[in-house]
């Protein structure tokens, strides 16, 4: 195994400040885009009580049916700008390759947005079986041009590093439309319908606002001389984002189709829950890849990120625990006890999506060494193993056996991608230690709703107290070694005792 060192002081005082960069960026760039997708848990409880369970999964089907088309359409141009951004010192390099992105997006949107349109009636009897699905559809169809200024807009106020704009942007959209959507539950006997109608207006009035806000970065390109390199780049990793955008609808059709309607809403609000650490890994998301990128090139690249992974896996592992302890009592505050069975999905889907985070950095190798191919092939696993785990074990399991073969894909995929990174770009992880946090975190899960099953709320509670102690001694003693764990002290010491003067 290889151990990073961090013995020099000066090496010290430089990583610090790097965490300290990464840090705030996801406070601001992370966090505004968390709170943003926070102020949807506003509408959560009126939406709930507004509509029948079964109709407060149709809407969440729609809501995340416009997210996998949005993405289809980008097909990993965001991720391909990003990669081929901070490649040139050249700000007019930037603004060609930029605006290249862009026309490529809005073109494929052209030629291919008229055929959805035209095939609705069709494509609606894929789509769950409820009055009006093929005018939805096209309300969806509609708002995704304006989804897709948003996202460019976004990604680009970010890689720029324009804090204030960005926040304008990230968090205007989300909070308008939280708030026209609860204006209109608590005034009107609105439906699904008018509910994508605010949507729709919103987007397009914060796509035209992100054009404006970038227009400085755009420019009329005459030739597209980097649109093929960018292309190979962008083509693997656009496979990669439409299966990953796909999968969340997959899941709801399976869940539908497998054990009905009912269980459709139950799943979607479980998924509401899970939100919260959605927010923490977004917001972490956001900052990380900008931040890994810009500091790839410097030869100590890899101690920084091994000191990211090790905080952010004994975190993620620590909040996931937190968030099972509090998730039957904020389905029954916010969504009502018709959505208790919610529950059981919680754990599952957010230790999946804590083990894929936290792949995130693993396989930084890949993203490095521009083989943004290798990602098919994690995603080929975790799209088959999903969709065969769910065949399995949703019939026996019911909603855990959704949760389950989620949790399952999210797995494979990240030991599967961590595996091809490290052959790619060899960086010092420490692997051993993350699986003992992650393993004992699935254990201490598991065990605590069993326990919970047989002897009741308060012992499930317990367990997983016990679990989050015992994550933070794990962490403690073998994410650290002792000379890390000395300094950590005396850096805790230190500020402790500035703070107290």
């Amino acid at each position: 195994m290889v151990e990073a060192k961090t013995a020099d002081p000066a090496v010290d005082v430089i990583i610090r400040a790097r965490l300290g960069f990464l840090l705030k960026d996801s406070l601001v760039f992370g966090g505004a885009a968390a709170i943003s997708q926070a102020f949807s848990l506003i509408t959560f409880p009126l939406l709930t009580r507004h509509f029948s369970v079964e109709e407060f999964g149709v809407l969440d089907y729609f809501m995340v049916l416009s997210s996998f088309l949005v993405t289809l359409f980008i097909f990993g141009q965001d991720s391909g700008v990003a990669r081929y951004f901070y490649e040139y010192e050249d700000n007019k390099v930037r603004c060609q390759i930029i605006s290249e992105s862009l026309v490529l997006q809005l073109s494929g949107m052209a030629l291919i947005l008229p055929l959805l349109w035209w095939s609705a009636d069709w494509l609606a009897g894929l789509l769950p079986e409820v009055p009006g699905s093929v005018w939805l559809f096209k309300i969806v169809l509609l708002q995704l041009p304006f989804l897709l200024l948003i996202n460019f807009s976004l990604n680009l106020l970010k890689w720029t590093f324009a804090r204030a704009q960005y926040l304008i942007m990230s968090m205007g959209f989300t909070v308008v439309r939280a708030s026209m959507f609860a204006g209109a539950l608590l005034a009107f006997d609105v439906g699904i319908e008018e509910l994508l109608m605010i949507s729709l207006a919103t987007s397009i009035v914060f796509g035209v606002l992100g054009i404006l806000l970038v227009r400085g970065w755009l420019i009329h390109p005459t030739n597209f001389r980097y649109m093929n390199q960018m292309l190979r780049f962008c083509i693997p990793i656009g496979v990669i984002c439409t299966l990953g955008a796909f999968l969340p609808t997959l899941e709801r059709t399976l869940t539908e189709q497998l054990l009905g309607a009912g269980d459709l809403g139950l799943y979607s609000a479980g998924t509401k829950i899970v939100m919260l650490i959605g927010l923490l890994v977004g917001a972490f998301q956001t900052a990380w890849g900008p931040f890994s990128l810009s500091i790839h090139k410097l030869a100590d690249a890899g101690q920084t990120y091994n000191w990211v992974l090790k905080l952010f896996a004994m975190f993620m592992c620590v909040m996931v625990l937190a968030l099972n302890i509090l998730a039957q009592p904020l389905i029954n505050l916010l969504a009502s006890d018709r959505y208790a069975g919610a529950a059981v999905v919680v754990f599952p889907l957010a230790i999946g999506m804590a083990i894929e985070a936290t792949s995130w950095i693993t396989d930084i190798g890949i993203g490095i060494s521009k083989r943004s191919h290798l990602n098919l092939y994690g995603f080929v696993l975790f799209v088959v193993a999903t969709l065969v785990c769910i065949l399995l074990l949703a019939p026996a399991l019911g909603l855990q056996g959704i949760a389950l073969g989620v949790m399952i894909g999210h797995i494979l995929k990240a030991v599967l991608n961590s595996w091809l990174s490290q052959r790619a770009y060899a960086l010092p992880w420490q692997y051993g230690q993350i699986l003992a946090l992650f393993g004992l975190t699935i254990i201490f899960g598991f065990v605590s709703f069993g326990i919970g099953q047989r002897w009741g709320a308060e012992a499930n509670i317990w367990t997983l107290i016990a679990g989050i102690i015992a994550v933070l001694g794990v962490g403690w003693g073998l994410l650290l070694n002792a000379s890390e764990r000395q300094r950590v002290i005396a850096h805790m010491r230190k500020k402790f005792f500035k703070d107290s003067e």
